[in-house]
């Protein structure tokens, strides 16, 4: 149900504390899912021992857990708590930052890529071209960037996400919306992957728009 909400960040953060043992049994027993292909598809483009950074990371299972198995050297980071102390106990070869994605601060030209699932949709839409701008700077030229978003344009509120007492957020400038990230307000990407991928998500049918791309040299 969509509806205005205070502090959403707030409630994220909260939500995913409260849910991170619930969350984790029940993405874990999900069935394979676009991302994990597309990590295959990324890890051979990358030199070996790659400097990665995955934002929203949660409880590192499965991606973390399959980028540090493909040697590469990983920065997580989650705004949930509890998720980051899963995370250590699942990735411990792993940096793990908990906070704000939009509030972390790296070096440019730090990363090789940086990777981010079911997570740039939680913040505020008009704080996505932001990030996006934000992780551009981040990356080394050449560097990476998987993500996806949300398929529809709006704020969502779910009352009751898992647990009773969460209230969850999302947010979507729309498919349309989140190319012009790409096309007008950030530039110096070239997009290689750029699709709808329905996925079954809690018994239902659900779209995400997944993105892969290079950054190009200035």
């Amino acid at each position: 149900m969509s509806a205005p909400l205070e502090n959403p960040k707030l409630h994220i953060e909260k939500g995913y504390d409260l849910i991170a043992d619930q969350y984790l049994a029940w993405s874990s027993a999900r069935p394979t899912t676009r991302r994990m292909e597309l990590i295959g598809d990324l890890v051979p483009k990358l030199p070996a021992g790659a400097d990665v950074l995955e934002l929203g990371c949660g409880a590192g299972v499965p991606s973390t857990q399959r980028l540090v198995e493909a040697g590469l050297n990983v920065t997580g980071n989650d705004i949930s708590a509890a998720q980051i102390a899963l995370a250590r106990q699942h990735v411990p070869k792993a940096t793990l930052i908990q906070g704000d994605m939009l509030a972390l601060d790296f070096a440019p030209a730090s990363f090789d890529a940086v990777l981010a699932f079911y997570s740039i949709f939680h913040l505020p839409k008009e704080e996505q071209g932001k990030m996006i701008d934000k992780i551009r700077g981040w990356l080394k030229p050449g560097g990476w960037l998987l993500c996806n978003f949300g398929s529809k344009e709006g704020d969502v509120t779910r009352e009751g996400w898992f647990n009773p007492a969460v209230t969850m957020f999302s947010s979507g400038l729309g498919v349309d919306g989140t190319r012009e990230i790409f096309q007008k307000e950030v530039l110096g990407f070239k997009l290689l992957v750029d699709e709808v991928a329905v996925e079954l998500v809690g018994g239902f049918e659900e779209k995400f728009h997944w993105v892969m791309a290079q950054k190009q040299d200035a």
